[in-house]
C-alpha cells in the first residue's frame, strides 16, 4: 500500500483537492510534531523543523495519477517543493502513521496573497481542524505573526 499524503496547506481545501485529485479520499485529521507552519517568501505554506512546534492537517489516500498531479501543482520538477517522508498522528490516537508531505525549498518567512490565505483557512475549517489552530492560521493571513 502506498503511503498517505499529509496536507497542511491549500491541499486541505476540499474543492481544490476535488479539482486536482478527483476521487482522492480524506482519511482523517492529523498533527505533525516537530514541524513549524510557515508562509514562505513565495507566499505559500511550508514547514520548518522545530522540536517545540506542531503542524495540523489531514491525510489523503491518493493514486499514482493523484501524486503526479500534485507533483506538477507543487512544482517538484522546478525545484519549488520536494516530497518528504514524515510521521504524523491521527488526532484521536498516539499511534504514528507514516506519510508523505511536501516541503518547500524556500524557507524564508513571507506573506500569502489574500486568496491563498483564504483557501488554506477555509480548507482547515472544512476538514474540522481545532479552533485554536484556525486562529493560528488566521494570524498568518497578512504575514508572519508578531510574537
Amino acid at each position: 500500500m502506498d503511503l498517505p499524503y499529509f496536507a497542511y496547506g491549500s491541499n486541505m481545501n476540499l474543492e481544490q483537492m476535488a479539482l486536482r485529485c478527483p476521487g482522492a479520499r480524506m482519511i482523517g485529521l492529523v498533527r505533525k510534531p516537530g514541524w513549524r507552519y510557515l508562509i514562505n517568501q513565495r507566499g505559500y505554506v511550508t514547514a520548518l523543523d522545530d522540536p517545540d512546534a506542531e503542524t495540523f492537517g489531514c491525510l489523503w489516500e491518493l493514486t499514482e495519477e493523484h501524486w503526479a498531479a500534485l507533483d506538477c501543482y507543487e512544482g517538484v520538477a522546478r525545484g519549488f517543493y520536494r516530497r518528504v517522508d514524515c510521521e504524523v498522528f491521527l488526532l484521536d490516537s498516539k499511534e504514528p502513521v507514516q506519510s508523505i508531505a511536501y516541503r518547500a525549498a524556500n524557507e524564508m518567512p513571507g506573506t500569502p496573497t489574500a486568496t491563498y490565505a483564504g483557501v488554506v483557512i477555509e480548507g482547515a475549517r472544512q476538514i474540522g481542524l481545532p479552533g485554536d489552530y484556525l486562529e493560528f492560521l488566521e494570524s498568518w493571513r497578512h504575514g508572519p505573526p508578531v510574537t
